[in-house]
Protein backbone atom coordinates (compact mmCIF):
# COMPACT_ATOMS: atom_id res chain seq x y z
CA UNK A 1 0.00 0.00 0.00
CA UNK A 2 1.29 3.42 -0.94
CA UNK A 3 1.43 6.14 1.66
CA UNK A 4 1.02 9.74 0.51
CA UNK A 5 4.74 10.19 1.10
CA UNK A 6 5.61 7.21 -1.11
CA UNK A 7 3.21 8.26 -3.82
CA UNK A 8 4.61 11.80 -3.99
CA UNK A 9 8.17 10.44 -4.03
CA UNK A 10 7.20 8.22 -6.97
CA UNK A 11 5.44 11.07 -8.77
CA UNK A 12 8.48 13.28 -8.24
CA UNK A 13 10.75 10.58 -9.68
CA UNK A 14 8.43 10.23 -12.67
CA UNK A 15 8.25 14.00 -13.16
CA UNK A 16 12.06 14.24 -13.03
CA UNK A 17 12.55 11.46 -15.55
CA UNK A 18 9.84 12.42 -18.02
CA UNK A 19 10.80 16.12 -18.01
CA UNK A 20 14.46 15.28 -18.62
CA UNK A 21 13.42 12.84 -21.34
CA UNK A 22 11.24 15.46 -23.01
CA UNK A 23 14.09 17.97 -23.11
CA UNK A 24 16.34 15.28 -24.63
CA UNK A 25 13.56 14.42 -27.09
CA UNK A 26 13.24 18.05 -28.18
CA UNK A 27 17.00 18.18 -28.75
CA UNK A 28 16.95 14.87 -30.66
CA UNK A 29 14.03 16.02 -32.81
CA UNK A 30 15.87 19.31 -33.45
CA UNK A 31 12.69 21.03 -32.36
CA UNK A 32 13.48 24.56 -31.30
CA UNK A 33 9.96 25.88 -31.67
CA UNK A 34 9.60 29.03 -29.55
CA UNK A 35 6.23 27.97 -28.11
CA UNK A 36 7.58 24.53 -27.13
CA UNK A 37 10.63 26.09 -25.46
CA UNK A 38 8.39 28.57 -23.63
CA UNK A 39 6.13 25.75 -22.41
CA UNK A 40 9.03 23.54 -21.30
CA UNK A 41 10.63 26.51 -19.54
CA UNK A 42 7.28 27.25 -17.90
CA UNK A 43 7.07 23.68 -16.55
CA UNK A 44 10.50 24.16 -14.99
CA UNK A 45 9.78 27.67 -13.68
CA UNK A 46 6.41 26.75 -12.16
CA UNK A 47 7.90 23.81 -10.26
CA UNK A 48 10.61 26.10 -8.87
CA UNK A 49 8.08 28.79 -7.94
CA UNK A 50 5.90 26.29 -6.08
CA UNK A 51 8.89 24.82 -4.23
CA UNK A 52 9.86 28.36 -3.21
CA UNK A 53 6.33 29.06 -1.98
CA UNK A 54 6.33 25.93 0.17
CA UNK A 55 9.67 26.99 1.63
CA UNK A 56 8.47 30.55 2.25
CA UNK A 57 10.94 32.06 -0.22
CA UNK A 58 10.24 35.19 -2.23
CA UNK A 59 9.62 34.46 -5.91
CA UNK A 60 12.55 35.52 -8.11
CA UNK A 61 11.51 33.56 -11.22
CA UNK A 62 9.55 34.73 -14.23
CA UNK A 63 6.65 32.36 -14.87
CA UNK A 64 7.31 32.35 -18.63
CA UNK A 65 11.02 33.16 -18.67
CA UNK A 66 12.83 31.08 -21.27
CA UNK A 67 15.81 28.80 -20.68
CA UNK A 68 18.27 26.94 -22.84
CA UNK A 69 17.91 23.16 -22.93
CA UNK A 70 20.96 22.80 -20.68
CA UNK A 71 19.52 25.26 -18.15
CA UNK A 72 16.22 23.36 -18.22
CA UNK A 73 17.93 20.04 -17.48
CA UNK A 74 19.88 21.55 -14.59
CA UNK A 75 16.80 23.19 -13.07
CA UNK A 76 14.66 20.05 -13.49
CA UNK A 77 17.18 18.14 -11.36
CA UNK A 78 17.36 20.97 -8.82
CA UNK A 79 13.55 21.16 -8.58
CA UNK A 80 13.33 17.42 -7.99
CA UNK A 81 15.98 17.52 -5.27
CA UNK A 82 14.24 20.39 -3.51
CA UNK A 83 10.93 18.53 -3.73
CA UNK A 84 12.55 15.47 -2.12
CA UNK A 85 13.89 17.67 0.68
CA UNK A 86 10.40 19.12 1.22
CA UNK A 87 8.82 15.64 1.23
CA UNK A 88 11.34 14.52 3.84
CA UNK A 89 11.03 17.55 6.10
CA UNK A 90 7.43 18.78 5.94
CA UNK A 91 4.01 17.40 6.79
CA UNK A 92 2.01 17.04 3.55
CA UNK A 93 -1.12 18.26 5.35
CA UNK A 94 0.58 21.52 6.35
CA UNK A 95 -1.21 24.54 4.90
CA UNK A 96 0.93 27.15 3.18
CA UNK A 97 -0.04 30.77 2.71
CA UNK A 98 1.50 32.36 -0.37
CA UNK A 99 1.04 35.15 -2.88
CA UNK A 100 0.52 34.43 -6.56
CA UNK A 101 2.29 36.42 -9.26
CA UNK A 102 -0.48 39.04 -9.08
CA UNK A 103 0.09 39.54 -5.35
CA UNK A 104 -3.13 37.79 -4.27
CA UNK A 105 -2.90 35.70 -1.10
CA UNK A 106 -4.03 32.05 -1.09
CA UNK A 107 -3.66 28.97 1.09
CA UNK A 108 -3.23 25.35 0.07
CA UNK A 109 -1.84 22.23 1.68
CA UNK A 110 1.55 20.95 0.55
CA UNK A 111 -0.29 17.86 -0.71
CA UNK A 112 -2.50 20.02 -2.95
CA UNK A 113 0.51 21.96 -4.19
CA UNK A 114 2.37 18.82 -5.22
CA UNK A 115 -0.72 17.43 -6.95
CA UNK A 116 -0.89 20.71 -8.84
CA UNK A 117 2.81 20.66 -9.81
CA UNK A 118 2.61 17.15 -11.27
CA UNK A 119 -0.73 17.71 -13.01
CA UNK A 120 0.44 21.08 -14.38
CA UNK A 121 3.57 19.48 -15.84
CA UNK A 122 1.54 16.72 -17.51
CA UNK A 123 -0.82 19.25 -19.06
CA UNK A 124 1.99 21.25 -20.65
CA UNK A 125 3.89 18.13 -21.79
CA UNK A 126 0.73 17.26 -23.71
CA UNK A 127 0.75 20.68 -25.34
CA UNK A 128 4.40 20.23 -26.35
CA UNK A 129 3.62 16.81 -27.84
CA UNK A 130 0.80 18.39 -29.82
CA UNK A 131 3.20 21.01 -31.19
CA UNK A 132 5.65 18.26 -32.16
CA UNK A 133 2.93 16.33 -33.98
CA UNK A 134 1.66 19.39 -35.82
CA UNK A 135 5.19 20.08 -37.04
CA UNK A 136 5.51 16.54 -38.39
CA UNK A 137 7.89 15.50 -35.61
CA UNK A 138 7.62 12.46 -33.38
CA UNK A 139 5.72 13.00 -30.14
CA UNK A 140 7.13 11.40 -26.99
CA UNK A 141 5.25 8.90 -24.87
CA UNK A 142 5.01 10.56 -21.49
CA UNK A 143 2.27 8.61 -19.72
CA UNK A 144 2.95 7.77 -16.09
CA UNK A 145 1.79 4.16 -16.51
CA UNK A 146 4.16 3.67 -19.46
CA UNK A 147 7.07 4.81 -17.33
CA UNK A 148 5.87 2.66 -14.45
CA UNK A 149 5.43 -0.44 -16.68
CA UNK A 150 8.81 -0.07 -18.28
CA UNK A 151 10.54 0.14 -14.91
CA UNK A 152 12.01 3.52 -15.76
CA UNK A 153 11.22 4.79 -12.28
Amino acid sequence: MHTSQNLFEEMNAYNLRVNLDLVKHLIHQKFEDERAITLMSHIVNAHQIWNDRVLGKVNQILVFGQHTFDEMKQQIIENSNITIDILNSKNLDEVIEYKNTKGQTFTNSICQIFLHIFNHSSYHRGQINQLLSRAGKEAMISDYIFYNRTALL
